[in-house]
């Protein structure tokens, strides 16, 4: 019998939206339809008030892909279509709430993407907050958007799974170098892999704990980074083997829920 193809939306960063690129799976799409994705968006903005959006000379200037994160962060337009587009699941991962953080706003947050520093609301704003910088507060916060969050899937799309990527920052490529020291070099800002990834595991673990998710674990195994990843050197641009690995665990993990 042929396989049936599962749409999927995503709440998350290219961790999770590079298994569904050809480039790293090239037969992805006679498993999984991706329609439907919100970039790198922290929690706290992507559930706070939409904010006006309007077209300037410095958003003209943008590559396409940048113009469209940051105006979907500005209209919160995933709620609406990912009622329309009813996907069988929603990925998530935390990656913008630890690696980036926001900015806060009078009556909303932003996620601070140092790509849009010059642009508002980043340009004005007086208060960034970083979960890294100060836990106990950020943490509290993030909390109460989870539970809106949440509830929001269970009232408007309760028949869509929620699958909790669970992933980590690494540091070490192919061939044994340090991403860090590469950083270093060339002064960079470098990252405590250790402090994120235990963070990671504080945000998962409330989720798994409060929250009815499915889990896509990609902590068992240690992936490597690569060296020539298209997207360049990163703390989450690993090997092949970490792709291919995610598509075959959504594959046994959905096919099991059929």
């Amino acid at each position: 019998m042929e396989e049936k193809i599962k749409k999927i939306a995503i709440v998350g960063s290219c961790l999770t939206r590079d298994n569904f690129n050809t480039i790293f799976n090239p037969n992805y799409k006679n498993f999984v339809e991706c329609v439907l994705h919100q970039h790198q968006c922290s929690l706290l903005s992507l559930m706070s008030p939409a904010l006006p959006y309007k077209e300037s000379e410095e958003i003209e200037q943008m590559n396409a892909f940048s113009k469209w994160q940051y105006k979907t962060e500005h209209t919160k337009e995933f709620f609406n279509l990912l009622e329309s587009r009813k996907p069988e699941y929603l990925l998530i991962d935390f990656y913008a709430d630890i690696y980036l953080g926001v900015v806060e706003l009078e009556q909303a947050f932003f996620t601070y993407n140092a790509k849009f520093k010059d642009l508002l609301p980043l340009k004005n704003a007086k208060t960034v907050r970083k979960i890294a910088e100060d836990f106990d507060s950020y943490f509290k916060i993030w909390k109460q958007y989870a539970e809106s969050f949440f509830q929001f899937l269970q009232r408007e799309v309760p028949l869509c799974k929620i699958i909790l990527v669970k992933a980590r920052f690494e540091d070490n490529f192919e061939g044994g170098s340090s991403l860090n020291e590469w950083r270093k070099k060339r002064n960079y800002q470098t990252v405590d892999i250790e402090r994120l990834n235990e963070i990671w595991s504080n945000l998962n673990g409330y989720v798994e704990d409060n929250f009815q998710v499915q889990v896509l674990d990609m902590t068992k195994k240690t992936y490597l980074l690569d060296n020539e990843h298209p997207w360049g050197k990163f703390y989450v641009h690993y090997t092949k083997a970490f792709y291919h690995d995610f598509l075959e665990q959504l594959i046994a993990l959905t096919q099991k829920n059929d």
